[in-house]
């Protein structure tokens, strides 16, 4: 494995990156996503048209949306367990070959019921997004979590730029080509996962802990964990089946009832996806932080939830081409917002023993719901392919909305202004940017006298060993951000670094003495 790559500490966030591994290793996490997702959102609009090609119903194709929903929600808990058990990056590699198994399965099959098959068995390797949220969630300090969980999120809209489109293009060769190409991405993404991608800090630490403990107390633990899962953590089970069920029937409708409303074939609603794809990306990028930062994190999912379903039945009911086009950008706007917030939401309720159960757990409720979504939409599409898939979309939607907005969140006491109110002397946070301040004559006299008494009295050698002051105080005072609200973020990992450092060093000089 790259050196570069290696965890530089497994208890220490970096000062300047708020992480426990190299910011590469979170760039490879983001490049698997990606790839993942390009593989997966290549075949998504040739799929219903080469499942067609087997001459079957719209029901048909709700089913075959519903088998990979079956099996993943009921394998998502058991991967979840392993990865808590053997580790993120093992259970990672193992979804990524095993996805890219199953797709080169569905790109050759011979009738619908080989193609059924081999999508329930890709459904039992659908770990991969999980894998990547809780190795975020191992490896990111609280304090940049929400931002690299945003990020995140905005790298499936990337991958979704591309590959609708690129598929759309590829089903021309042939309808099975998007499906073959899906494959062999997946199987890609795992050999540079497997170069690459150190193991989680966190879990590695967590098991040592594990292995320490005697016998009897790990059983223990063991035998009292489903006790100990919080009560927050069912209730966004509940929302997150709801949340299935939109994103089911989303997925497996949108081509059909563009299809039924507008006439699209496989490129044009390869291209509709790619439209809709860049305002999920836009929104991740830009628009999610700051929603999360004026409405909170909770009432920012909460929101995205209403914004989705509501524009998705827009887009049934208003007539024309681009106006239905607008109203699906819209609804991804609102899937954006909802996404880039709820696993930051879900790792406060979690630690590094437990982390892999409970995002698994709430993938085993997602997948519930997207098992249920197509049968249910596919159903109703044989009575109206346009309106009722979509009124059944919006209310599970809003559902789930009001279902999260019930949850009570571990921390609703200690709000996020705390950080800005302990660390306010340092800055005004006024305004988005924050100007240098320079001070006079006698203001840098006055700092001189106090850090040089603090020096002596601390028995730093600064007359006779001066440059070798200049450098250590240049290197434990880092450049921080101009923009306020990133200003703020790095002064409070800075101070937590502190805190840590200064722990660190009593216990060695304790040691010592």
């Amino acid at each position: 494995m790259e050196s570069s790559l290696v965890p530089k500490s497994e208890g220490t966030y970096d000062a300047e990156t708020g992480l426990l591994v190299p910011q590469a290793a979170i760039w490879m996490v983001f490049i698997t996503i990606f790839m993942d997702t390009l593989a997966a959102t290549i075949s998504t609009p040739a799929l219903p048209y080469y499942a067609r090609s087997f001459h079957i119903s719209n029901a048909a194709i709700g089913y075959l949306y519903a088998s990979w929903s079956f099996t993943s929600a009921f394998c998502a808990p058991v991967l979840g367990k392993l990865s808590d058990k053997f580790g993120r990056r093992k259970v990672l590699l193992a979804s990524l070959v095993g996805a890219g198994i199953a797709n080169l399965g569905q790109a050759c099959a011979g009738n619908y019921y080989e193609l059924l098959g081999w999508r329930a068995f890709s459904g039992v390797w659908a770990a991969v997004g999980n894998s990547a949220q809780v190795y975020l969630s191992d490896v990111c300090s609280p304090a940049v979590l929400p931002d690299y969980m945003s990020k995140l999120s905005a790298v499936p809209s990337l991958a979704m730029t591309f590959g609708p489109g690129l598929g759309g293009g590829l089903s021309k060769f042939g309808l099975s080509v998007p499906v073959l190409v899906d494959g062999l991405l997946s199987l890609a993404a795992a050999g540079l996962c497997f170069v690459y991608l150190p193991e989680s800090p966190s879990w590695a630490a967590d098991q040592g802990k594990r292995e320490s403990t005697d016998t009897k107390a790990s059983e223990a633990s063991q035998g009292s964990s489903p006790d100990d899962i919080p009560r927050g953590v069912k209730v966004l089970a509940l929302s997150s089946i709801f949340q299935g069920i939109s994103f089911g029937t989303v997925v497996s409708m949108t081509a059909i009832t563009l299809d039924a409303k507008l006439g699209f074939d496989s490129l044009h609603v390869g291209f509709t996806f790619v439209l809709a794809a860049l305002a999920t990306l836009a929104t991740s990028i830009w628009g999610t932080n700051r929603v999360q930062r004026g409405l909170g994190l909770k009432n920012c999912a909460v929101v995205g939830s209403i914004l989705g379903g509501a524009f998705s039945l827009l887009m049934a009911i208003i007539p024309g081409v681009w106006p239905t086009v607008l109203c699906l950008c819209f609804s991804r706007v609102g899937v954006a917002l909802r996404g880039g917030s709820s696993g930051t939401i879900l790792t406060r309720f979690t630690n590094p023993s437990n982390r892999g159960s409970i995002f698994a757990m709430q993938q085993f409720a997602l997948n519930i719901g997207r098992l249920i979504g197509p049968v249910a939409s596919g159903h109703l599409a044989v009575q109206d392919p346009i309106v009722l898939p979509w009124i059944f979309s919006a209310v599970c939607s809003l559902i789930s909305a009001l279902i999260l907005l019930a949850v009570p969140m571990p921390d609703d006491s200690l709000p996020e202004k705390k950080s800005s109110r302990m660390i306010r002397g340092f800055t005004d946070l006024k305004g988005d940017s924050l100007e240098l301040e320079y001070g006079s004559a006698e203001d840098c006299r006055a700092l001189g006298v106090y850090v040089g008494d603090l020096l002596t009295k601390r028995r730093y050698r600064w007359v006779s060993r001066r440059q070798a002051i200049y450098s250590m105080l240049d290197k434990l005072l880092p450049e921080l951000s101009s923009g306020a609200y990133d200003h703020v973020q790095d002064l409070e990992r800075l101070m937590k670094h502190v805190e840590q450092i200064q722990k660190d060093f009593q216990g060695v000089q304790s040691r010592d003495c």
